[in-house]
């Protein structure tokens, strides 16, 4: 072998040394998870986060998610606002009431939606004695909602209207959801519009019935929560956020194959702490992957009717491309 052959040959000993040291070092920066802080509601609407962070489809998409449960979808939205959060589970109206007021949301994730025809996700209910037939009766009582100004409050009001009564004649008292079956049974509130899985709970208690499907009367196919972000963060990570959409997306998917079997009534118990007998009367929304923005036009019309917006409101504001056109 020449002198010139061995020089070479050495020289390409040491670039493949320097490689095989410096792969592990690459290999453990790619492997490094991102981490994002996500808002949460206890409810059966965050079941694809549940089943995505349970199916390791988080972690497959290299995310590590740390999940902070709010009372409503309205709360999380200051926390992703001020930045201690990335993403925020929250619903339509409050999403769209923020972005009005100048704050830069976008919904990256579909969540749930109302479907055609009732049984909803939510209902309307009343004491087991109460004399409440009409919306009309509703008049001068006290229906509980989970917060103000948000997409339970907002169909409450609808429906009355709808239904022959005078939404600005009924009071709408502030009730976390999970505290709802007891104050109208208790009688600190003379309905509620409640939703799963505390719907169903409170229904087969006997302590409540159902006076109706607010929903369904006004609208079909609602979008009614979803997962945001500031604009602000998908434009600086819009790696993290693609891949946040496609593990959630996976997750919508093992919901939809699993739906009503063992493993889909331990998943909602699980992170609802209530029995499996109490989820297994349930029903489930619809957990589409696009959002229609048709839906989101007809939510910010009823907005303005009930005087929470002052004008026409445009949907692209805050629809990311990730909720018309899921990521592959």
């Amino acid at each position: 072998m020449s002198g010139l052959h061995k020089r070479a040959m050495a020289r390409l000993g040491l670039v493949l040394i320097l490689v095989a040291t410096a792969l592990p070092q690459r290999q453990a920066c790619a492997a490094e998870p991102v981490k994002l802080r996500v808002s949460t509601i206890s409810t059966i609407d965050s079941a694809p986060l549940e089943a995505a962070k349970a199916q390791g489809y988080f972690a497959a998409e290299g995310l590590e998610i740390d999940t902070t449960p709010m009372v409503g979808g309205a709360a999380g939205l200051p926390a992703l606002a001020a930045g201690q959060v990335q993403i925020a589970s929250s619903n339509l109206v409050s999403i769209i009431l923020g972005a009005q007021q100048g704050l830069d949301f976008a919904i990256v994730a579909a969540g749930d939606a109302t479907r055609d025809a009732p049984p909803d996700l939510a209902g309307l209910i009343i004491g087991k004695d109460s004399n409440i037939k009409t919306a009309k009766d509703l008049e001068g009582k006290k229906i509980g909602v989970n917060t103000r100004n948000n997409i339970i409050w907002l169909y409450a009001r609808a429906w009355v209207a709808k239904e022959g009564g005078d939404p600005n004649k009924v009071v709408y008292r502030e009730v976390p959801f999970p505290q709802m079956v007891d104050g109208v049974a208790n009688g600190q509130v003379d309905a509620a519009f409640v939703v799963e899985p505390f719907l169903s709970f409170g229904l087969k208690s006997g302590a409540v019935k159902l006076l109706a499907w607010p929903y369904s009367a006004v609208q079909a196919r609602i979008p009614i929560s979803m997962f945001a972000t500031s604009k602000a963060y998908a434009t600086a990570h819009p790696d993290a956020i693609e891949r946040f959409v496609r593990a959630y997306n996976h997750g919508v998917d093992w919901v939809d194959a699993n739906m009503g079997t063992d493993a889909w009534f331990e998943l909602i118990a699980g992170y609802t702490h209530l029995s499996i007998d109490k989820v297994k009367d349930l029903s489930p929304p619809l957990f589409p992957k696009t959002i229609d923005p048709a839906q989101v036009a007809r939510v910010s019309e009823l907005m303005q009717a009930n005087g929470i917006l002052d004008r026409a409101f445009d949907p692209a504001t805050v629809l990311y491309t990730s909720v018309l056109t899921p990521p592959k």
